[in-house]
């Protein structure tokens, strides 16, 4: 099949290096934020705390089998994947009955439940052609719905600063405020002049915000980084550091 950007919504067909590159990079954003936010968030509740390198690790290991879990849906094994380019990752669903669990329990604990999910969820979605038709849309929209209400207050909570002690102080809501007006602004009709080229899809725009905002933050808090040593930033994040 020749190249074209007609066939974006073929089941397999191709579009021109220069289109894909860009649609390939709105999936990674959305990767990384979704995949680093959660963690960060249930790791900031577990009892006993975390270390700054385990919290490092465990962000590593999600981006590793995130992308292990994408390249399965591209290229199925068995019945497992959807040979569709679907991004896998961490999911915000949890992040409430996790973060009690890791509050209560430790972050031990955390892992053995999503182990025992994990093994229940795929066997769910093994059968999924059993039941799905119980699923209609307006049982699937309310739980849509119901997530994102539940979120809520852990985004108060992460505008405020989190469960800190400087919660709400003028730092904590200056880097809610960038992440806010980036996304306002990235998705305002005269800045589509800028982005269409390069990000077509207007849902780009909250991810870019919450990507400075997330990197704001971090260049913030890391320790280290409030000195300017920005490459031990980068090196937590990508790479595993010691304590």
């Amino acid at each position: 099949m020749q190249s074209s950007i007609n066939n974006i919504y073929k089941l397999d067909g191709t579009v021109p290096i220069a289109k894909a590159i860009p649609f390939g990079l709105q999936h990674i954003l959305a990767m990384f934020v979704s995949n680093l936010t959660p963690i960060t968030l249930i790791a900031a509740s577990a009892q006993p705390a975390l270390t700054q390198a385990q919290i490092a690790i465990l962000l590593q290991n999600a981006m590793f089998v995130a992308g292990i879990a994408t390249l399965i849906q591209l290229y199925p094994i068995w019945k497992i994947g959807s040979r569709l380019p679907v991004v896998m990752g961490v999911s915000f669903t949890f992040v409430t009955v996790l973060s009690t669990v890791a509050a209560n329990y430790g972050y031990p604990a955390v892992i053995g439940a999503v182990m025992i999910g994990g093994i229940m969820e795929g066997t769910l979605g093994l059968l999924a052609k059993y039941w799905r038709k119980i699923i209609t849309p307006v049982v699937a929209a309310s739980v849509v719905t119901s997530i994102g209400f539940s979120l809520f207050t852990v985004g108060a909570r992460s505008f405020g600063g989190g469960y800190n002690e400087d919660f709400g102080s003028a730092q904590n809501l200056l880097l809610g405020t960038i992440t806010l007006a980036v996304c306002l602004l990235w998705n305002r009709p005269w800045f589509h002049l800028i982005r269409r080229p390069y990000f077509p899809s207007s849902s780009v725009s909250c991810k870019t915000g919450i990507s400075c905002g997330s990197h704001c933050f971090h260049l913030h808090y890391l320790p280290g980084i409030r000195g300017g040593d920005h490459r031990r930033y980068f090196r937590t994040c990508f790479f595993r550091t010691g304590p």
